[in-house]
């Protein structure tokens, strides 16, 4: 009975709701909702852009700015002119954290194997880090640049300097040591710093200009 009055309830409810419904009309202007290609905004960016010369002047700027990375990259961070001579040296073996496997699941090197670059890879030249900047650093790899034997034979690697202009003086390839992306890996904080291969391990000398050259 008490389901019956409430089920009775509402349906008079609903009525009296209905009996008093209204249709008040649309009051203002309803738009879709609509979103811009990006493709034709940034095309409309630069059609202005262009109107006014500032593409080209843009275009200018970052020729220029790009110019100026190549010809003089940022100096590498945290190096200084050595003050003494250290002798130390780097061994890049590497230890497999876990079994390397190939496409067939076969394992390659097992887990705790020990892999050394240089039992199949020989450094062939020695690597000169230097301050192109530093007209003592320049003087001394022009120096070891003139030593003759297979041995002592070198790459220039600058950390600070114009590796395009100093290539063209010394009419050899001279290099940039990127972000320090190898003196960071080899430990390297002082240069000049020269690095040859001894048996199965890298030996780097940071070198006091004047105490031994």
């Amino acid at each position: 009975m008490v389901i019956r009055k409430t089920v009775f309830f509402l349906l008079c409810l609903g009525q009296l709701f209905a009996c008093h419904a209204k249709d008040f009309g649309v009051h203002g202007k309803i738009a879709p909702i609509e979103e811009e290609d990006p493709l034709i905004l940034i095309q409309s960016k630069l059609k202005t852009m262009e109107e006014r010369g500032e593409l080209e002047r843009h275009n200018r700027e970052l020729q220029k700015k790009t110019k100026a990375a190549i010809e003089r990259p940022k100096p590498v961070e945290g190096l200084s002119k050595a003050i003494k001579t250290r002798i130390f040296y780097y061994d890049p073996t590497y230890i497999v954290p876990e079994d390397l496997k190939d496409h067939q699941g076969r394992i390659i090197h097992s887990k705790g194997t020990r892999l050394n670059p240089l039992e199949t890879v020989i450094l062939s030249q020695g690597l000169l880090f230097f301050d192109g900047d530093d007209s003592d650093q320049v003087a001394f790899a022009k120096e070891k640049l003139k030593e003759k034997s297979t041995e002592s034979s070198i790459k220039l690697i600058l950390v600070k300097g114009a590796p395009l202009a100093l290539s063209k003086e010394l009419k050899v390839p001279v290099y940039f040591d990127q972000s320090g992306l190898l003196t960071k890996k080899l430990r390297i904080h002082h240069v000049p710093a020269l690095v040859t291969q001894q048996a199965l391990r890298l030996r780097i000398e940071e070198i006091k200009l004047g105490e031994k050259e």
